[in-house]
C-alpha cells in the first residue's frame, strides 16, 4: 500500500528532491500508517533499514498538518555520541520541511541551549532521559511540554533491562499527565527475542500498539576461525586480518581491548581503542577515523554495538566467545551492507571458546535471541521519584504520594506496604520529617539531595567510583579504577596504548594526575571493578553449547582444522548431554572423585547454585563454577552424585527470599539511592533482579537430573 499521496506536500517535496525517493520502503510505510492511526509503535530493523526515517516521516508530517507554536516531539537516545550521530541527519529532513529541532544533553554549552522560557519554540527535541528530567523537572520549563504530541525512543532494547529504562518509563508517563491527551510513543530497536513483550513494557496497558517488523532480506555471511593459544599469535592474526582494511576488533572486557591495542599498533598503522573508561574526544577520534580513506582498526567493547554510524566495514574481529547472541547480532550487523556479505572473523585461545562462538553462530541461524526483562523492584528509582515529587512542595500525604507515584507504570502494582515500609524508614533516618499528615523533604534529604545537590536526582546511574586521569594541563586521559589507582605515587602502568606515572591521587575530587613515562619491558594494565565480561556467557548460549553437544556435530561448514578441535572436544566428554536438562556425572580423581553438574543454565544462575551448594556442603568439598557446570571435589565414592542429586531437589522446592538470605549481600552503593532503602527491600531488589532467583527456581523444577557416571 503506497501512502506517499496522502503525505503533506512539503514531505512529499523532502523525498522527491531531498533524499531522491518516489516511495516509501514497505517499514517505513507499515510505521506510518501505524503512528498516523494514533498506535505506540515499535520498528523492529536492522542497521541501515531505515528505522530512524520510520520514525520520523510520520512525526515530520503530522506537524506540518497540524501546526504547533509548542514543542511537538522528544526524541530520546540512550547515549549521547548517538545524537550527535543522527543529529545532520534530523536537521535535514527539518530544514527542508521548515521544522526547528534542537539538542539537550550533558555536552552542551549553556548558550548554545534552546532557551524553553523564552518566546521562541522548537518542533523536535533531542535529548537523553537526565537531560529531559532537567527540563520537566524545572517549573521554568515544564509548561514547553504540555502539548508533546511524540516521544521516539531510539536504540529502546538497550533501556529495558536498566534502570533507566524504569526512569524513562516515568518521564513517559509523567509527559502523558503534563499534557491532554497521550503521547504517541514510537520505539526504534535492533532484533530482539521478544518484541511483542519490549512493545507491552513501553507502551503500558490499555493503549493501542503496534509491531512493525518487517524482516531483513536474507544476505551472504562469512566466518571465519582461528584458534591460537600464544597471545602473541592471536595478535599477528588479527594484524593479517584487518591489514589495509576497515574493521572493529570486538573484546568482552576494557582490559583485553587495553591488552591488544599495544601490540597491534605495532603491525599496524592505525589503531584506535574505544570502550566507557576511554575519554569521549578519544572515543570521537576512533569513530571518525572510519571517515579516511584507508584502513583503520578501531579495538572496541560493546561500546560500538549501538548505533552510531561509522558507515561500511570490511570485517568485523570477534576476540574470545561472544557472551551474547543479541550482542553477537549488534556486532555482526556492523558489516555487510550495500549487498556485500557480512564477514567476521573469530579469534579464540582454546577448543571451549571455539564450541561457544559457533554454538552462538547457530543460535542465531535459528533466530534465537535472549530474551529481555525489566527490572521487577525498582524501589530505588522511586525513591527518586518520591524526592523530585517533593521538590518544591510543602509536604504531601500519604494518600497523595500513593496517588501520584502509582500514576507511574513501574510503581502501578506496587502495594500501601511497600510505600509505608520506605516512607517509614526515610523518615527514622531524617531523609523526610512529618508535620501532623504530610511528609516534607528531611534534613538529610536537604543536605545531600537538596538546593544544589538536588541535580543528583536527575539520574539513576549508579556512580562507578572511577578516578578521572588527567595530565598536569586539565587533559582527560579516561578513568581509571579506583582500586587500580591505589598505592603509592610513582608506579607506572599502560593505558589507551600509551605508558603514565601517577603522580598524585586526589580522594576528594576523585582525580588521578598522571604524566606520559617512557619504560623499557611490561608494566601494569588497568583493571575495572565492573562490566568486565570474563567467561560470562548467557543462558541461551550455554543452551545452544548443550545443543551442539547433544548432537555430536555443528551445523555450520566448519574448515577442517576447526572441525577437528570440536570433535576432539566433543569425543572426551558424556555422550548423552541434552539441551533443558541438568547432568550429574562423577569423575575419578587422584584421590578421590569429583562431581560435575552440567547445568547449561549460564553464569549467573551457576554462581548462585555453586554458593548454595557449597552452603550445604557445609565448607567440607572445594566447589567451583563455570557457565557451564559446576565442580565439587573430594568424594571418597561416585555414588556422591546422587546426593548432589538430592539437594538440587531440595533447593528446588525453595521460595525466592530464603534463597536470597543465603547468598552474599550486595552493597547498598550496588544501586542508585540504595543507601535510602530498608534492607528488606534491597534484599529483593537482589534477589530478583540481580541473581534472578526465579529463573533458577524454574529451571530446577522444569529439568530432569540425569546421573551420568564416569
Amino acid at each position: 500500500m503506497s501512502v506517499f499521496t496522502d503525505l503533506h506536500p512539503t514531505l512529499q517535496e523532502l523525498l522527491l528532491s531531498g533524499l531522491e525517493w518516489d516511495e516509501l520502503r514497505p517499514v517505513q510505510t507499515e510505521a506510518f500508517l501505524s503512528v498516523a492511526g494514533g498506535a505506540d509503535t515499535l520498528v523492529l530493523a536492522p542497521t541501515a533499514g531505515g528505522k530512524t526515517e520510520s520514525a520520523f516521516f510520520p512525526v515530520i508530517d503530522a506537524i506540518l498538518k497540524q501546526p504547533s507554536e509548542k514543542l511537538s516531539a522528544v526524541y530520546i537516545s540512550p547515549l549521547k555520541a548517538l545524537i550527535n550521530d543522527q543529529l545532520d541527519r534530523i536537521l535535514f529532513m527539518c530544514s527542508r520541511t521548515g521544522l526547528d529541532a534542537s539538542v539537550q544533553h550533558g555536552d552542551i554549552l549553556d548558550r548554545d541551549r534552546f532557551d524553553f522560557t523564552g518566546p521562541e519554540h522548537t518542533d523536535i527535541l533531542l535529548t537523553t532521559p537526565e537531560s529531559l528530567e532537567v527540563l520537566i523537572s524545572d517549573l521554568r520549563t515544564r509548561e514547553a511540554f504540555n502539548e508533546v504530541r511524540y516521544i521516539i525512543i531510539d536504540e529502546i532494547h538497550a533501556f529495558m533491562e536498566s534502570d533507566r529504562g524504569v526512569h524513562l518509563l516515568c518521564l513517559m508517563d509523567r509527559l502523558d499527565i503534563l499534557g491532554t491527551k497521550p503521547i504517541i510513543r514510537i520505539g526504534l530497536s535492533a532484533t530482539i527475542g521478544n518484541p511483542e513483550t519490549l512493545l507491552s513494557w513501553f507502551s503500558g496497558p490499555d493503549r493501542e500498539k503496534h509491531l512493525v517488523s518487517i524482516p531483513s532480506p536474507s544476505s551472504k555471511k562469512q566466518f571465519m576461525f582461528a584458534v591460537e593459544q600464544e597471545f602473541s599469535r592471536q595478535v599477528h592474526a588479527i594484524a593479517k586480518a584487518v591489514y589495509g582494511k576497515k574493521a572493529l576488533v570486538f573484546t568482552e572486557s576494557r582490559s583485553l581491548a587495553e591488552r591488544l591495542v599495544v601490540p597491534l599498533r605495532e603491525e599496524l598503522p592505525l589503531v584506535f581503542l574505544h570502550h566507557s573508561s576511554v575519554s569521549p574526544e578519544d572515543r570521537e577520534a576512533a569513530e571518525r577515523s572510519f571517515d579516511s580513506a584507508g584502513g583503520t582498526c578501531v579495538i572496541c567493547t560493546s561500546t560500538m554495538e549501538l548505533g552510531v554510524d561509522i558507515g561500511e566495514l570490511d570485517l568485523v574481529v570477534q576476540y574470545g566467545a561472544p557472551h551474547s547472541v543479541s550482542s553477537f547480532l549488534q556486532r555482526l550487523g556492523r558489516t555487510g551492507r550495500r549487498g556485500m556479505p557480512a564477514r567476521m572473523l573469530c579469534i579464540v585461545s582454546n577448543a571451549c571458546d571455539l564450541l561457544t562462538a559457533v554454538s552462538v553462530i547457530e543460535a542465531a541461524m535459528d533466530h534465537k535471541v535472549e530474551l529481555l526483562t525489566p527490572p521487577s523492584c525498582p524501589y530505588h528509582v522511586l525513591i527518586q521519584q518520591l524526592f523530585l515529587l517533593l521538590k518544591g512542595k510543602n509536604g504531601m500525604s500519604l494518600r497523595s504520594i500513593i496517588s501520584a507515584l502509582s500514576a507511574l507504570t513501574p510503581f502501578k502494582e506496587m502495594s500501601p506496604s511497600h510505600y509505608s515500609s520506605i516512607l517509614a524508614h526515610l523518615t527514622a533516618q531524617k531523609y523526610l520529617v512529618r508535620s501532623g499528615d504530610l511528609y516534607l523533604a528531611g534534613p538529610r534529604a536537604e543536605l545531600e539531595l537538596g538546593r544544589s545537590n538536588w541535580m543528583s536526582l536527575i539520574s539513576v546511574i549508579r556512580d562507578s567510583g572511577g578516578y578521572l586521569a588527567v595530565l598536569p594541563d586539565g587533559t582527560v586521559i579516561g578513568t581509571l579504577d579506583p582500586r587500580f589507582v591505589g598505592g603509592d605515587p610513582g608506579k607506572t602502568f599502560s593505558f589507551t596504548g600509551k605508558t603514565w606515572r601517577l603522580l598524585h591521587r586526589d580522594d576528594v575530587h576523585k582525580r588521578a594526575l598522571i604524566e606520559p613515562a617512557s619504560v623499557r619491558g611490561e608494566v601494569k594494565r588497568p583493571f575495572w571493578s565492573g562490566g568486565e565480561g570474563g567467561s560470562y556467557a548467557s543462558g541461551l548460549v550455554c543452551q545452544s553449547v548443550a545443543a551442539v553437544l547433544s548432537r555430536g556435530v555443528s551445523r555450520i561448514p566448519l574448515p577442517p582444522a576447526e572441525k577437528a578441535v570440536i570433535a576432539d572436544l566433543i569425543s572426551i566428554l558424556p555422550d548423552d548431554f541434552s539441551p533443558g536438562k541438568i547432568h550429574i556425572r562423577a569423575e575419578p580423581e587422584l584421590n578421590g572423585y569429583s562431581v560435575v553438574v552440567s547445568t547449561f543454565l549460564g553464569t549467573r544462575a551457576n554462581q548462585v547454585l555453586a554458593h548454595l551448594l557449597k552452603n550445604r556442603l557445609e565448607g567440607k568439598h572445594a566447589v567451583r563454577y563455570t557457565q557451564f557446570a559446576i565442580r565439587i571435589f573430594d568424594w571418597e565414592s561416585p555414588k556422591a552424585g546422587e546426593y548432589i542429586a538430592g539437594i538440587l531437589e531440595e533447593l528446588g522446592r525453595m521460595s525466592v527470599i530464603p534463597i536470597a538470605e543465603e547468598l552474599p549481600r550486595l552493597p547498598e552503593t550496588a544501586w542508585k539511592f540504595g543507601e535510602l532503602l530498608p534492607e528488606e527491600l534491597r534484599l529483593e531488589m537482589a534477589a530478583y533482579d540481580y541473581y534472578d532467583i526465579p529463573a533458577l527456581l524454574s529451571a530446577l523444577s522444569a529439568y530432569r537430573c540425569r546421573k551420568y557416571y564416569k
